[in-house]
């Protein structure tokens, strides 16, 4: 037992260079875990949805199509003996944006995870015990925020028929701050996304970069973050006040480990309160089918859960409870930004006013008296 838990430790800490030697591995892997139940029972088809708080994991444009101010809180179980926390915020602004086109959004995540402990034996000279102590085997940090709005719109003729793509761009950062052991690490990072969607005929296309540029420093050398780019399709229809189904396709590939996953997803809600959700990840070594429920109550408390079957027979849960407030008509978010129009006299034209005003010599003539007619009793707007 000794000597292993003494192996265990110097695996540990002897991980961050094993990484680093090893090609195709990357740091801080809380930062690919699903967190949002919703996109985890979608089977993580969510780049071209992504229209809740949780935008940020995966699109950070998605943020501009919400209507409404949303608290989420995530939990995460079944990742071993690692427990994962979440708080998102994400909500409309009352500006018009950078490009003047309106549905500005911003949003802030905090990510907590902690990986269990772990027991170090520490052996005396003669190989005796000599103290044994249990420590936190790591934990993760991830302080995330974005932006996003809508720069531009373009109609679309066909078959008798126009059609408005929206397009949207987000932006977003975060601070990753991981400790291994006693060994700590920080870094940051960036995210950028894109989505179009047509409100007509229900279909959008997103794709987003996340975790670009970031390196985490453990001991002597960096570490890269999982830069991931995702991309994917989504459809929407059906009669929003009886059947609302949402059906996705998507992909995402791992630049450092060389991965790529394909991930198929579906929603489906009846008279906005009872949802079922499927989904299904193909290449992927630690998932496979994902099953999730959703539950709306008075269109402002939410509960999303997500079981998603591992081959490993490690069940992987997700939780998410929201609360939406604040919601903005789309007419107001879609507001758009006056153009300003100012007209400044010319220098020359200011010159000399005072000789240009008009001089009367004789006081100006009195008006005549007009006779007033007899009033009818009606008034003269009718006419």
């Amino acid at each position: 037992m000794r000597k292993a838990a003494v192996a265990v430790l110097m695996l540990v800490c002897a991980a961050p260079a094993v990484r680093a030697a090893g090609p195709g591995t990357t740091a801080v892997p809380v930062l690919q875990i699903p967190m949002s139940a919703r996109a985890a029972g979608m089977g993580t088809s969510f780049t071209a949805v992504a229209s809740d708080a949780s935008a940020l994991f995966y699109n950070p444009a998605g943020l501009a199509r919400l209507n409404a101010h949303e608290l989420d809180f995530s939990f995460a179980s079944g990742q071993g003996e690692t427990s994962i926390q979440n708080f998102a915020y994400a909500g409309p602004t009352p500006f018009t944006g950078i490009s003047g086109n309106g549905y500005t959004s911003f949003g802030a995540n905090l990510l907590y995870s902690q990986s269990g402990k772990i027991e170090i034996n520490r052996l005396a000279p003669n190989g005796s015990l000599a103290s044994s102590e249990s420590v936190s085997a790591g934990s993760d940090l991830v302080l995330s925020g974005g932006y996003a709005e809508r720069v531009g719109m373009t109609p679309l003729e066909l078959r008798d028929q126009t059609y408005q793509i929206d397009h949207y761009l987000g932006i977003g950062g975060k601070y990753v701050r991981s400790t291994i052991v006693s060994k700590t690490g920080s870094a940051f990072a960036a995210d950028v996304g894109y989505l179009v969607h047509s409100p007509e005929a229900g279909w959008s296309f997103g794709a987003s970069a996340l975790n670009v540029g970031g390196k985490i420093k453990y001991n002597e050398e960096r570490e890269p973050l999982p830069t991931t780019f995702r991309g994917g399709f989504a459809w929407q229809g059906g009669v929003p006040s009886v059947h609302n189904v949402i059906a996705s396709l998507d992909g995402d590939y791992l630049t450092h480990e060389r991965e790529w996953h394909a991930n198929l997803g579906l929603e489906y809600f009846w008279v906005k309160t009872y949802g079922m959700r499927i989904g299904y990840q193909v290449h992927r070594d630690d998932a496979g089918l994902t099953v999730g429920l959703g539950l709306r109550w008075k269109g402002r408390f939410l509960f999303d859960y997500a079981w998603g079957l591992a081959k490993s027979l490690s069940d992987q849960h997700r939780i998410t409870v929201s609360y939406r407030f604040g919601g903005v008509p789309p007419s107001q978010r879609g507001r758009q930004r006056r153009p300003f129009i100012e007209s400044v006299p010319e220098r020359d034209q200011l010159r000399n006013i005072e000789d240009r005003q008009p001089q009367f010599t004789d006081p100006p003539p009195r008006p005549r008296a007009v006779p007033r007619e007899r009033s009818t009793g009606v008034p003269g707007w009718i006419y």
